[in-house]
Order: C-alpha cells, then structure tokens, then sequence
C-alpha cells in the first residue's frame, strides 16, 4: 500500500483554541514514527504515539485522534495524562487481520527470550552494535526487507548490513515460530546475495613465521622503556613477554589467556584448564564461563610452557590470582594493549598489520606442519576440524609437503 497519501491528515474541524478560529487534530509521519499535533488555547502539543508508519498504525493513529477530539469536545482533555493517547504500551498479539509488530518490538522480543542462553559479550553486540541499526531504522514493517535492506546498505557498510539481516532473518523465524507475527520471513537467504565479509573473501592465517616470531618475543623481553638518553623512563613493555609467549604456546585465544587464574593450573604446570575467559564489555572487565563454544577442555603442557609457568608463578600465589595481571593490577585490557604497546613495538618491526590473535593462527599453522592430526589441533585450541582444514591445513601444511 502506498503510504505517501497518509503524510499528513486532519481530524475534524473542532475548535479547539476556544476562540473563533477554527483548528484540529493533525496525523503525520515524523522520522518514520506517528504522532499527534494540535493547539489548545494557543499552545500546541505534540503526541508521539510510540509507533512506526504502516497502514494499519495510520488506522490506530486515526482512533487515537478521533478519541482525543472526543475528549477536547466535551471538556475532558487533561494535558497531565498525554499517556492515555499513545499506543507504544500494547501488548496485544497482532493475527495478519490486525497490525503486526514491528521490528523493533519484534528484535526486543527475541533478544529477550535469547538472554538466558546467550554470553553477556554476544548479547550486548546484538544489543548496541546491531540494535543500533534496528532502532533507528525508519522502516519497521516487517514485511518490507527490501527497503530495510537498501536503508542498511545507504547507512553502514555491506559487512555490517550482511549481518543485521542474518540476525533479522533469524529473528522473523523465530517471531513466525511463536506466532508473534504471520507474515513469512522476506529476509530469509537476502543476506548471502552480499559480498562476502573480509574474512570470508581472504580466509588465509596471518601467521608469524618462525623468526617473526623469535623477533617479537625478543622485543618485548628486552623492552626497557623509553630512552631519554640517560636513563629508561616510562612503561616497559617486557611485562607483556609472558603473556605473548603463553599465546604462541598453546594456540588459546587471548581472553582466555587473559582471564586465566592459577587454580586454573595444575601444581607442577603440566596441565592447564581452559574454562573461563575475561572479554570488556562497555569497558568493564567481565568475567565468562565457557570458551567461546560453550567448552571447557584441557591443555597438556610442554617442557617449554611448564618452564615459562613456574618462572612466572609467584612463591606465594593466591588460587584465584590471575596467571597474566595487568601492569597496576586487574585484567589485561586487550584492546588497550593492542593499540599502545602491539602497535607501537611489534607492527613496525614486523612490517604489517598484525594482533596478538595472530599467534593463535601461529600455534596451529605450526602443529599442522609438525604433523599433529588436525582432530587433535582443533581439540587443543577449540576450534572445529572443518575450520582448520579449510584455513589451516590447505595454506600451510601443503606448502611443506612434497609428494613421496
């Protein structure tokens, strides 16, 4: 239905100034929401109405109006309680003879229902990073995914928008399941005619190589801070050289590294419990049960990590001390850590773009090639075997093989 006629309407002819000229109740479209404009006694008001522009909210729209005019006639308008004019309160169940829900309340629906089982860090994304997108889209209608879509690609970028609709795709089948809305899901594949994400384009490991590696730990260890040319003064970086080695030692991914603690390892260092990671969420470390998949999985140690965790373990260690603290104490802030110290030290002397991530890719580029089954690499780092064989084992491992 074309909307462009519903722009603007006015409700009956009402004198509502109490004066001689004439007035009434205006509908309009403003940002895509509706709401009421109207003059008593010189001063204007404006109602929203908490709702987006569809046809079946301009009919609600017109009730509304039609209820106020009602009010303003006979004397009982109470500009106090505006509230009982707005419609965002509804709770009712729209069938397909009524008025759907509209992406928004549909997107707040099915992140509530998906709290209880979703990490703090991925529901606070779906919140405020893809949320952001669906609140203040103009378009609300969910059978209209063809104009959110073009909105999307004219306010963000494609990878962005690739990923609002996948979520808005599951969300309507989730809402169509419930039977929250009954249209059919329009959003259903429209995100795969996208261009690949980055990552997907371009899926090789950005592993270090053998002396890229031996240079950057060497780096950090030696790191004394800033030279003013008589004596270091500032932060000096070798308090990372731990942390980093830890990271190219056992593939983990570095927010598990980061909120690891000693009871998390065995006495003697020969084995480590990988079950918990610290990831900031609105710039408060928050602490995560589970790896990233949910899994708790354990981690033999090497001669050569169980050297680096006893020299690094204190003579009086608290079980719930944190293996890799920050410098004053606390939880390493990651994003902190890659932008000052790994940017500052580690990218310029290795020549490319570059995170501590990458000796993940590292770690099991390395196994690979040593010929460690890939069931077993993806068991160590808790990553799937498909994963591994399609990033992993194809660019590294082949390079090395010769035929027999």
């Amino acid at each position: 239905m074309d909307l462009s006629k519903y722009s603007k309407k006015t409700i009956g002819t009402t004198t509502l100034t109490g004066k001689s000229s004439r007035g009434g109740i205006t509908i309009e479209s403003f940002h895509g929401r509706l709401r009421l404009r109207f003059r008593v006694v010189h001063k204007p008001y404006t109602i929203s109405l908490g709702v987006s522009e569809s046809p079946e909210n301009w009919k609600l729209a017109e009730l509304k109006a039609k209820e106020l005019e009602a009010d303003l006639i006979f004397k009982q308008f109470d500009p106090a309680n505006l509230n009982k004019y707005r419609i965002h309160n509804l709770e009712i169940i729209y069938t397909s003879k009524n008025i759907e829900l509209t992406i928004k309340q549909l997107w707040n629906k099915y992140l509530k229902y998906k709290s209880t089982t979703l990490k703090a860090s991925t529901l606070d994304y779906l919140q405020k990073g893809l949320g952001k997108f669906i609140e203040s889209c103009p378009i609300q209608d969910v059978k209209r995914s063809l104009e959110i879509r073009d909105w999307l690609l004219s306010n963000t970028t494609t990878s962005m928008a690739k990923r609002v609709l996948t979520h808005l795709s599951a969300c309507v089948n989730w809402g169509i399941k419930n039977k929250l809305i009954s249209s059919s899901n329009t959003f259903q594949g429209m995100s795969n005619d996208l261009p690949k994400h980055n990552w997907e384009e371009n899926p090789e490991p950005n592993a270090f190589s053998e002396e890229e590696k031996k240079s950057i730990l060497f780096a950090l260890q030696d790191h004394k801070g800033n030279w003013n040319g008589k004596l270091y003064t500032g932060f000096a970086y070798s308090h990372y050289y731990p942390f980093v080695k830890f990271l190219f030692l056992t593939g983990c991914r570095p927010s598990e590294a980061i909120g690891l603690q000693w009871k998390n390892i065995k006495e003697d260092c020969s084995q480590i419990t990988f079950e918990t990671s610290i990831v900031r969420i609105r710039g408060k470390a928050t602490r995560m049960q589970g790896s990233k998949n949910n899994k708790v999985r354990k981690f033999n140690c090497n001669e050569e990590l169980q050297t680096l965790l006893k020299v690094h373990k204190p003579l009086e260690c608290n079980p719930d001390r944190l293996v890799f603290p920050a410098p004053k104490g606390g939880a390493i802030n990651y994003g902190n850590f890659c932008q000052v110290a790994w940017k500052k030290l580690i990218e310029p002397l290795i020549g490319r773009s570059s995170t501590p991530y990458c000796c993940r890719d590292t770690f099991i580029s390395e196994q690979i090639a040593k010929g460690v089954p890939t069931a077993v690499v993806a068991r160590w780092v808790d990553n799937s075997v498909d994963v591994i064989e399609k990033r992993y084992l194809d660019s590294k491992l082949l390079e090395q093989l010769k035929p027999l």
